[in-house]
């Protein structure tokens, strides 16, 4: 009986060890998704034209409609994470100002709030990029984006 106990004691370390090793895999996993989501806060919409939108904030304040002058804080990124572009800006908002992108992508948005674009190329820059600038040709633009202002 004792032999046998040794044997158990032994596979019971080994299958606890396992176990163990497992969780910590898992935990891995789980830390590494929380991080993805805290970076996100929320569902991500994909629109059929490629266009994703994820809501990091709800606003609380009013919504544009077309033509609204707005007010947007913004920090553009590519997809290997290089900052191209940040900063305010005012434009008529969905009247052609600003990249497609951004008008279909700002669309029911509050003040307050705040959104994560990821844009296709088709709209974005396109094929072209910003020749001599910061965007290649085809390249897919990461924006968060805060509406400040209607």
């Amino acid at each position: 009986a004792s032999r046998i106990a040794q044997i158990m004691s032994r596979k019971g370390v080994i299958a606890a060890t396992a176990i163990v090793a497992l969780g910590l895999v898992a935990c891995t996993v789980v830390i590494s998704n929380a991080s993805w989501k805290v970076e996100l806060q929320g569902t991500t919409q994909t629109l059929s034209n490629g266009l994703q939108i994820t809501d990091v904030k709800e606003g609380s304040g009013a919504s544009p409609v077309a033509g609204d002058k707005i007010k947007v804080h913004y920090v553009g990124k590519l997809t290997n994470g290089k900052t191209f572009d940040q900063g305010t800006i005012s434009f008529a908002f969905d009247q052609g100002q600003v990249i497609k992108g951004w008008d279909e992508g700002l669309k029911g948005m509050k003040v307050g709030g705040e959104r994560n674009l990821r844009i296709p190329p088709q709209l974005g820059y396109g094929s072209r990029g910003t020749p001599g600038g910061p965007i290649p040709p085809d390249a897919t633009l990461l924006f968060n984006v805060k509406l400040i202002a209607v």
